[in-house]
């Protein structure tokens, strides 16, 4: 592997010099020298008569630049705060960061603490500490490459969970051709965990060094007029010990690839077809991922699954009417090793109307149905004679969702706008063909807003009302309340300012809560570029349990330069 990344990285270096020797006279007596950005400083203040796990205050510092000259821009981001320091253990990232992307005409580059995105199944916006590359030619190439520290080394007094975390390096290569009416990607991400950065028996925890090794396939095409088609096939070949030995030492393949004798290799496939013609949108999309796998570029993935989904749009009325609908079958446990496997149908309709420049509504349906099904072994039936078929069944689980919107605006002089929302889910649990008493749930929630504008005198009045009903099972809750406020433009624009009062209660059973709210803020901008604001709230939190006083202030200062 590291024998195959150095010969394409001194190719592509070959070609970027070779291209990087055209210059264009025209341009380059332009200088066009430009810098841009902006400084920020937050601090928040926090204060409770109860328990506080939150540091009292609190303070951000960022900012962004970017300096250009000729066809070279180079931005600049920061980011300084203390928020974690309280947390009495080390995270395996960074709340300090400094990030660089200079960029001179198709050349871009990442410097620092930054991230990156090739692909969903390879690297997808993990972020690391080194460097990256973007060549984008005028030609049909495109080159992207990466390498950096993705995960910092902790020791197991210093982890939340008390378990030490390796350091993980990566690296990552993307090659792109683009034609008029397709355009063809390979991916390659490689990212190995470093056995000597911790310094204890990490074999008592439970934790093993890792390597993983990822190469994907993109292609998409436009051959066919009005239709489009896309599709990306990975492998991931993923070792969970590196310190296992190579499968086969004789075979080249083996050797360079690092396959261990606990390497797995897992795949993963995702396939888009859309079709156009007139009005009428019709998509069909297909995503099987094997069951576990994994590639070290992401923070978080979904593994075990095969979709399928179809959707239909279309526009009727002259366009103002616009309809989206949608059905999909997902499915796990595709090697057929669990003990449950769960089905999924979904389907869904969206729907929005233009009445007139004023008035609108929208709609929407969605139907869920889930079929978990429990597999017994020939073991179960043996050490339980006495199971029937209907032991087999878990449950199915139906879900219903169903929204409507209103928003309607009139008047000049006093701007008038009301936005009405209803929302209604239910949910219910069926087993062996009987939904028994206590598996069904259902919430609503309305929600009434109105934005009183008076244009001449720049001020606003805000209002609005909420209601939340909540019964699951037996129990029920209901939650009511409301909020004011008032906004108003002064010293010439320059300062706004805005007062809030809000209430909200809950009821549920013979528990009631309330919750008081007092807002203030204001901001003012000085001399066009400096911005100032400030902010406070103070709630009243009144329960059978306790009543807590909380108090936050915020100040901010910006400068855009």
């Amino acid at each position: 592997m590291k024998n195959y990344c150095f010969f394409l990285v001194i190719f592509l270096l070959g070609i970027t010099t070779g291209k990087g020797q055209e210059v264009d006279i025209e341009n380059f007596k332009k200088i066009n020298f430009k810098v841009t950005g902006g400084i920020n400083a937050n601090s928040v203040f926090f204060a409770t008569n109860g328990s506080n796990n939150r540091l009292p205050f609190t303070y951000l510092l960022s900012g962004n630049m970017s300096v250009s000259a000729f066809s070279f821009s180079m931005p600049l981001s920061y980011t300084l705060t203390n928020q974690g320091n309280n947390l009495g253990y080390t995270v395996p990232f960074n709340f300090n960061r400094l990030s660089l992307m200079p960029k001179y005409k198709w050349v871009k580059a990442y410097i620092g603490d930054v991230s990156m995105n090739f692909s969903p199944y390879t690297l997808s916006g993990h972020p690391f500490r080194g460097g990256g590359l973007e060549l984008s030619p005028k030609g049909r190439f495109k080159f992207a490459m990466m390498g950096g520290q993705l995960v910092k080394a902790i020791e197991s007094n210093e982890s939340a969970t008390k378990v030490p975390v390796f350091q993980r390096m990566g690296y990552g290569m993307k090659i792109g051709y683009t034609q008029s009416k397709y355009r063809l990607e390979w991916i390659g991400f490689y990212a190995k965990d470093n056995l000597n950065s911790i310094h204890e028996n990490f074999d008592s925890k439970q934790v093993s060094p890792k390597e993983n090794l990822v190469s994907s396939l993109n292609f998409s095409s436009s051959l066919v007029q009005n239709l489009d088609f896309t599709i990306e096939y990975a492998v991931s070949l993923l070792s969970e010990d590196l310190r296992s030995k190579i499968l086969n030492e004789s075979d080249f393949i083996s050797t360079k690839l690092s396959i261990r004798e606990n390497t797995s290799v897992l795949k993963a496939v995702k396939a888009n077809i859309n079709y156009t013609i007139q009005k009428t949108k019709l998509g069909i999309a297909y995503e099987r991922v094997d069951p576990n796998y994994k590639t070290l570029g992401a923070l978080f993935f979904s593994n075990d699954l095969e979709n399928i989904s179809m959707n239909l749009s279309r526009a009727f009325l002259s366009e103002k009417l616009q309809m989206n609908s949608s059905i999909g079958f997902q499915r796990d446990d595709l090697a057929g090793q669990k003990k449950q496997n769960t089905r999924r149908l979904v389907g869904s309709l969206n729907a929005s109307f233009q009445a007139n420049s004023k008035l609108n509504f929208t709609g929407s349906y969605s139907n869920f149905t889930t079929y978990t099904n429990r597999n017994l072994s020939q073991f179960d039936y043996i050490n339980n004679p006495n199971l029937t078929p209907a032991d087999t069944l878990n449950f199915r689980q139906l879900s219903q969702n169903a929204t409507l919107g209103m928003n309607y605006t009139f008047g000049k002089k006093k701007n008038h706008n009301i936005n009405f929302n209803y929302n209604i889910s239910g949910q219910a649990n069926e087993q062996g063909g009987i939904i028994r008493k206590g598996q069904t749930s259902q919430v609503q929630n309305y929600n009434l807003t109105h934005t009183l504008q008076f244009v001449p005198i720049k001020m606003a009045l805000n209002t609005s009302l909420n209601y939340t009903s909540n019964t699951v099972s037996s129990m029920s809750s209901h939650a009511q309340g409301g909020a004011i406020s008032l906004s108003k433009k002064l010293m010439k624009d320059k300062m706004n300012s805005n007062l809030g009062l809000l209430y909200n209660s809950n009821i549920t059973g013979s528990q009631h809560n309330s919750v008081l709210g007092l807002k203030l803020m204001t901001n003012y901008t000085a001399f066009k570029k400096h911005i100032f604001s400030l902010g406070a709230i103070q709630m009243f939190k009144n329960s059978s349990q306790q009543n807590l006083n909380e108090l936050t202030v915020n100040f901010n200062y910006g400068y855009n330069f």
